[in-house]
């Protein structure tokens, strides 16, 4: 069994709770400070899912990374941890992922910018990451210096992953909630806890935001969040030696990829028509979302509560396995 690579595993309730308050509280006094001042600068997308596509302010993903390292700077300081190094590099790796988002709401980047520029901003966290992935109930396999690619590849992958299946209220925020408990709750179960370091202020900062993001939302979270969220989570997969679980849930996201690959990633997740208050959607099948305006009758609420159905059963496929066998 690996032993926790902070240096220290000793926190206690309180600090874990003392964490996941100070990321939820920012986040969530920030964000209503936040959406006049980004509609002033013109910074909204439109709401392509509403009848009237009123526009909302968009990048809204600040606020959850400023209430994370609000949460990060209370748990270590209650904590202390011993390995400073690993916790700065764990930081500065998911901190650049939330940079390359921001970068992509301003000025729009390809597709292959936003896959180098997280895995270049991973290579120092990758390079001090344990080189062991451990198979549950099965083995470890040390994959020593291929390790470093390994797991910059890991968090570019994980980032751009985290955002194949934004575009409705609530959607991306609310999957990032459903992830994070399930990666938290792995680290108890298998008491490895170097992960949760991350994850405890990821879940505080994401409900906060959830709440203004939900139907009908005052705020959508842009690249910024998605990117920076799937990155925390591989991050703390890493971390917590949780690697194989932490790819399994994202599986809604991989299915997603390939079906947005048959169209060369033209296609969007938006519905063709919204204006009797269902969501309809006329052309071929290349998302998830497209299959349920497709062949049902929803509205916005609905689909986004099906996907999350969909998250929601893998995470409990993966937890249940980890206890049952």
């Amino acid at each position: 069994m690996l032993h926790a690579r902070w240096g220290t595993a000793t926190a206690n309730g309180v600090e874990f709770v003392a964490g996941y308050l100070a990321a939820f509280i920012l986040t969530y006094l920030l964000v209503p400070w936040l959406i006049p001042q980004l509609k002033k600068i013109g910074m909204v997308g439109h709401d392509l899912n509403k009848p009237n596509k009123p526009a909302v302010a968009e990048m809204g993903g600040i606020s959850v990374v400023v209430g994370f390292f609000g949460g990060v700077s209370v748990f270590t300081s209650l904590d202390g941890i011993a390995n400073l190094q690993l916790l700065y590099v764990s930081l500065s790796a998911v901190l650049g992922a939330a940079f390359v988002g921001m970068m992509d709401d301003l000025f729009n980047l390809r597709q292959r910018e936003k896959a180098l520029l997280p895995f270049v901003l991973a290579l120092p966290f990758a390079s001090a990451a344990d080189p062991y992935i451990v198979f549950p109930h099965v083995l470890e396999v040390n994959f020593g210096p291929w390790m470093i690619l390994g797991a910059a590849f890991a968090v570019t992958c994980a980032a751009n992953a985290a955002n194949m299946l934004e575009g409705f209220n609530g959607l991306g925020a609310g999957l990032g909630v459903i992830m994070s408990f399930t990666l938290l709750s792995l680290c108890v179960i298998h008491n490895r806890m170097d992960g949760a370091y991350l994850l405890v202020p990821l879940l505080g900062a994401l409900i906060a935001f959830l709440y203004f993001n939900k139907h009908p939302s005052r705020i959508f979270p842009g690249d910024t969040l998605m990117l920076f969220m799937g990155a925390t989570m591989a991050v703390a997969g890493i971390l917590s030696s949780i690697q194989v679980q932490t790819a399994v849930i994202f599986l809604p996201m991989v299915l997603e990829f390939f079906l947005k690959l048959r169209g060369g990633f033209r296609a969007e997740n938006y519905c063709s028509d919204s204006a009797n208050g269902y969501l309809e959607y006329h052309g071929r099948i290349e998302s998830i979302t497209h299959f349920f305006m497709k062949h049902l009758k929803v509205r916005e609420q609905e689909l986004v509560a099906f996907v999350w159905g969909i998250e929601i059963a893998v995470c409990a496929f993966v937890i249940s396995i980890d206890l049952l066998v």
